[in-house]
């Protein structure tokens, strides 16, 4: 039996989030490795549904509050504002568009279902957003964290894109593709858990940086 996977907004509803992400960068000229940093941080995320709309739509407000830590100031957080359809499309959005982990089909979908979808991503030291076109399969019916959720799996198509060097050199050219796993309480119509990789390529001349994002996301309140 298929659901009609959509995201339900209520006016004045609060889900608060635990954010943990990790990176590695890793350098190499001709097939040499050059040097390696890791690096992360911890952040509390608190999404607000300003209102539902009677078209489903709700305009939402996500204030991340990292804990402070190398480079992170105390009283350091970003705010982002957005109009949120119920399948995941971002009508309106404050500033760099930071994407949304939803693309929802229109109708019904089964276990072992897939779909695509795309979303607009803010990737660092870019100035445009990228789009990345998805793979998402319905993997199944499945506890997490105490809710009965659908668990989807995605997985991006590989991104090629070039982006301007900061002394006026040149270009770098840039690979980046993502995956990773989405748990979702259909019946309540919120994220409950996401865990995403995003592996990102620039190549600068001979040089070139194997960079990877891990970001777990969740729900907490």
């Amino acid at each position: 039996m298929g659901q009609v996977l959509r995201l339900k907004f209520k006016t004045d509803q609060v889900l608060s989030y635990a954010l943990t992400s990790r990176s590695s960068q890793k350098a190499t000229q001709e097939g040499k490795q050059m040097g390696e940093e890791k690096g992360g941080f911890e952040a509390r995320l608190d999404q607000t549904i300003l209102r539902a709309l009677e078209d489903g739509t709700g305009h939402v407000v996500s204030i991340t509050v990292p804990k402070p830590g190398a480079g992170i100031p105390d009283g350091a957080r970003s705010v982002i504002y957005q109009h949120l359809g119920s399948r995941g499309e971002v009508h309106e959005v404050s500033g760099p568009n930071q994407g949304n982990a939803f693309s929802f089909p229109e109708g019904e979908v089964a276990q072992g279902a897939s779909w695509e979808g795309q979303t607009q991503s803010q990737l660092p030291n870019v100035p445009q957003p990228v789009t990345m076109k998805y793979v998402y399969t319905y993997e199944g019916d499945e506890e997490m964290l105490g809710k009965n959720c659908v668990r989807i799996s995605f997985t991006s198509e590989p991104v090629d894109f070039q982006v301007p060097l900061p002394n006026g050199q040149g270009q770098s050219n840039v690979k980046t593709a993502s995956d990773g796993t989405m748990w979702f309480d259909n019946q309540v119509g919120c994220l409950v858990k996401l865990e995403l990789t995003t592996r990102t390529r620039p190549q600068v001349g001979a040089m070139s940086f194997d960079i990877e994002n891990q970001t777990i996301q969740e729900l907490v309140s």
